[in-house]
């Protein structure tokens, strides 16, 4: 008997299976089989040509089980297997076939068709290529193989030339070409992976690419700093603030007005209308700056609606908006080393803008630490499991060396706590409340025991506090603390970390890291060692002569002092640079050498220095020799912030430094020899580079450094 279909209910193909039983008995059984055979491909054509592919497949397989050579049939039926989305059972027939008919071109160009629709290329150009290589010139194939190199296969291996299928000689030679790089794959990827270690993002652009039309729009760049309070993580206006930004209109910026909560409370002109360097069209739009210093000490403390509104020519306005948080000044002696935080006093008469630009300028000793008092106490916080404990083992003991005397205190878990009493690590060890709650997937702790562990942290006055986690479960207990100096690893929104480290190692592929723990926690507290000492040296060299200043008038043994009046940036120069050469001149018996690469200066010298014998003016190029033993030989080098005054401390020369606030001098001014004048101004840290227009004071920040004060710093050295 015939096996039926399982899957196959239609009435037709049951009154078939019956008319082929009857035969099976009317005729002999190899004749039967052929006539039964053609009765059902025929009629899975018929099926096939309406769309039901799965009982197409199911005829055509029953019409191998009578003739199971029938090639044709079988390639049949692995396209209806295709068809129908079996995929496997399709390749089994392709298989089967290709076994019977391996030489058969139209049969490799469908199994082509087959692994290409299964997403497998590799074997889709196998079968294409054999196809070629069976009738050579054939375009079928060959556009195939084109298809698949334009969407950018290029083979898993490399095909040499000799191994190029047969036929590509009856092919045009362009398209021969294209064909035939496959067999270049591995010059390709070469050559690519050389390319991809070039940075595209580096070349130079074309000027015209850089234009653009700009919006209009306001840009609030300095409004309070952002801090981490009851309102949330909000601009925060301590006492004496900056309000500085500029507004890019069409219709001219007359006047700029702040209010807060709907009042004014100041009101200016813009600094004029400048150029927008990349604008497409410079007469479209203008910038206007603004930077206005407010005293924000009269107001209440608490949340503010706070607007910048800018006033056009045609009386329209535009404005910011954002909530500001008014909280209570900062004491300039809390924070000597800062020139942002400013006090002026209420009962001067004096404007704002006039109590800060008359007030002396901070003249500070280069050599500095970040704790002068020293370490005395410190709070290393492991508020997680044991195994975080464990791994924190080796940096807790690198801590204990870097501060023998401090006292260390663990803030722990009740999970790690037991552990921590048994290695001798800590001074005393606290257990925070501060359990893992599985439904937020977050550490919590409720605002009373956030009280009570602040009041039992406060006690201690740590300096500082530590947090040993690499990741942010627990970076937002720190402020707790109550500690000068708060701590740990980087890459988060915690605007009130003092200081933060970030470290990582890369597994290329998973994008995990790929460093032990234990190191990543050794390398945050190796960090803050580094950060405890100052690591500046004195370089000294032996092969410098000071013969090389023969040639500038000075022999050996004459004392001299450098003024070098340049900087990359041009609004950094201090302007007083000939005065102060006048009052040294006058005051001491040294030569004062003044390096300028301004062609213009000397024509502007007074007769005072250019008729001097003690006073010469350097405004041409020397080699690097003669500029290290100008800068290694002087008794004073005078500069502005720039490379010079640290090569001349780096070779132990006596630098003073006449700094802008546009970064901390902390950071950037030269180290252990010397001093540092600088000014307080409540806009210090703009980080002005490449626009200077955007200042909107005129760079009072060095430009108020009065010559008095540096020639009085200078003389110190004399």
């Amino acid at each position: 008997m015939i096996e039926r279909p399982a899957m196959c209910s239609d009435r037709g193909i049951e009154f078939l299976f019956g008319r082929i039983e009857r035969a099976w008995r009317l005729v002999g059984r190899p004749r039967a089989d052929r006539q039964v055979a053609a009765q059902m491909v025929a009629r899975a054509n018929r099926v096939r040509d309406d769309g039901r592919f799965e009982e197409a497949a199911l005829l055509f397989e029953e019409a191998l089980k009578l003739r199971p050579r029938h090639s044709g049939w079988r390639v049949q039926a692995g396209h209806m297997r295709k068809e129908a989305g079996d995929l496997e059972a399709a390749e089994q027939h392709y298989l089967l076939a290709l076994q019977a008919r391996p030489k058969n071109a139209e049969l490799a160009l469908q199994l082509g068709h087959f692994y290409k629709t299964a997403g497998d290329l590799a074997l889709a150009e196998t079968h294409y290529r054999r196809a070629l290589s069976l009738r050579p010139g054939w375009d079928s194939p060959l556009n195939e193989l084109l298809g698949l190199k334009r969407s950018g296969w290029r083979g898993r291996q490399t095909v040499a030339a000799s191994e190029a299928p047969r036929g590509l000689e009856y092919i045009h030679p362009t398209l021969k070409e294209e064909l035939a790089q496959f067999a270049d794959d591995a010059e390709t990827l070469s050559r690519a992976a050389a390319l991809d270690r070039l940075v595209p993002k580096l070349i130079p652009a074309r000027p015209n690419d850089l234009l653009h039309e700009h919006a209009e729009t306001i840009d609030v760049r300095r409004l309070g700093r952002m801090e981490s309070g009851f309102w949330g993580i909000r601009r925060t206006l301590r006492g004496v603030q900056a309000v500085r930004g500029f507004g890019i209109a069409k219709v001219p910026i007359v006047e700029i007005e702040i209010l807060l909560n709907g009042t004014r409370i100041h009101r200016g002109p813009p600094e004029g209308a400048y150029d927008l360097q990349f604008e497409r069209d410079r007469d479209r739009v203008k910038k206007y700056p603004f930077n206005f210093w407010i005293d924000f000490t009269p107001f209440s403390h608490g949340l503010h609606a706070c607007e910048v509104r800018l006033i056009d020519a045609a009386a329209d306005t535009r404005s910011f908006h954002d909530h500001v948080v008014i909280a209570a000044p900062l004491k300039e002696e809390d924070y000597p080393r800062s020139d942002g935080i400013v006090e002026i006093d209420p009962a001067d008469p004096r404007s704002v803008d006039q109590q800060i630009r008359e007030r002396p300028s901070m003249i500070r000793d280069a050599r500095r630490v970040t704790f002068p008092a020293g370490v005395r106490n410190i709070l290393a916080m492991r508020t997680d499991q044991l195994g975080d404990l464990v791994a924190s083992i080796p940096a807790l003991r690198r801590l204990r060396e870097l501060c023998p005397d401090a006292r260390v205190v663990g803030l722990l878990t009740t999970a790690n706590a037991d552990l921590a009493r048994t290695l001798g690590l800590f001074d005393e060890v606290l257990i925070a409340d501060f359990p893992d709650d599985p439904v937020q997937r977050r550490r919590v702790m409720t605002l009373g025991a956030q009280e009570a562990l602040g009041r039992q942290l406060a006690a201690y006055q740590f300096d500082i506090a530590i947090d040993l986690a690499h990741s942010n479960v627990s970076r937002d207990l720190l402020p707790l603390s109550g500690a000068k100096f708060l701590y740990g690893h980087g890459g988060g929104n915690w605007p009130w970390l003092t200081g933060a480290f970030e470290f990582d190692t890369r597994d290329r592929h998973s994008a995990m890291d790929t460093t032990p723990h234990s190191t990543k926690v050794l390398a945050l507290v190796e960090s803050l060692g580094t950060i405890l000492k100052a690591h500046a040296p004195i370089v000294r060299r032996d092969d410098l002569s000071v013969d090389l200043l023969r040639p500038f008038g000075l022999a050996p043994g004459d004392r001299f002092i450098v003024l070098h009046t340049g900087a990359r940036l041009k609004f950094s120069h201090w302007p007083h640079f000939t005065e102060l050469a006048l009052m040294l001149l006058e005051a001491s018996d040294l030569h004062i050498v003044m390096m300028s690469d301004n062609p213009g200066l000397r024509e502007t010298l007074p007769d005072a220095l250019s008729g001097s014998a003690r006073f010469q003016l350097l405004d041409q190029r020397l080699s690097f020799d003669q500029f290290d033993a100008f800068m290694s030989f002087a008794t004073v080098v005078v500069g502005n912030d720039s490379g010079p005054k640290h090569l001349a401390a780096l070779r132990g020369t006596n630098v003073v430094t006449l700094f802008t606030a546009r970064i901390n001098w902390t950071e950037w001014g030269q180290e252990e020899i010397g001093k540092i004048i600088s000014r307080r101004v409540p806009c210090q840290g703009c980080a002005i580079f490449h626009d200077p227009e955007e200042c909107g004071k005129g760079f009072s920040c060095i430009r108020d450094i009065r010559p008095q004060e540096v020639f009085k710093t200078v003389m110190d050295y004399v």
